[in-house]
């Protein structure tokens, strides 16, 4: 194995390992600041899980290149995903991090279904956030709040990292995808054969 082709093989495994970490650790936070009784009241972390899914809809609609997520351009020799780990974090994922308030107002002027995603979005959030001071004080509903942020934060992140890397993922693991595929299609056609001759 060439030393180019190890590195891509770490880079991968670090792709893959990056959210399974990150997920973890913002669980063991949620955990840990959690109110009394926080796990008897699912709404209020299925509002922020939700909400921080739903955002990324938007943000990649509404964000700069969004020609880069045409399927047909994933394999493309020296398109937009031929690129190391290091620069497709640099290049793709790091300017919707930076330009995320900008490009959150812009989905506005996006198509109806886009807004409607927004408008979603902004409705979870805000039971995320709000409905704790319903059932707790203040000191402990500020807890609750706080655990929704960092879920929803956490989930809008996240789903814009995984959506960069899946792409960039595809792209590494292309080769691999056509063989196995070809490999399928054989098997199919020698199992396809046997049973035409009675076998």
């Amino acid at each position: 194995m060439t030393t180019g082709t190890l590195i891509d093989v770490l880079a991968c495994i670090v792709a893959l390992a990056i959210p399974v970490a990150a997920a973890t650790v913002v669980a063991e936070l949620v955990d840990a600041c959690k109110p009394r009784w926080y796990h008897t009241l699912p709404v209020l972390r299925r509002s922020a899980l939700s909400a921080g899914l739903l955002l990324p809809v938007a943000v990649l609609w509404a964000g700069p290149g969004v020609e880069v997520w045409a399927p047909d351009r994933i394999f493309s020799p020296g398109g937009p995903w031929d690129m190391s780990f290091a620069d497709m974090l640099d290049i793709r994922l790091a300017p919707y991090l930076r330009d995320l308030p900008a490009i959150y107002l812009r989905s506005y002027e996006a198509p109806l279904w886009v807004r409607a995603t927004v408008a979603l979005h902004g409705l979870l959030l805000l039971v995320a956030l709000l409905l704790p001071f319903r059932f707790w004080g203040p000191a402990e509903a500020l807890r609750a709040v706080l655990c929704g942020a960092m879920i929803a934060t956490a989930a809008a992140l996240l789903a814009l990292y995984v959506a960069c890397t899946a792409f960039w993922l595809l792209h590494q693991l292309s080769f691999w995808l056509v063989a196995a595929v070809g490999l399928l299609f054989q098997r199919f056609r020698l199992q396809r054969g046997h049973r035409a001759r009675g076998h």
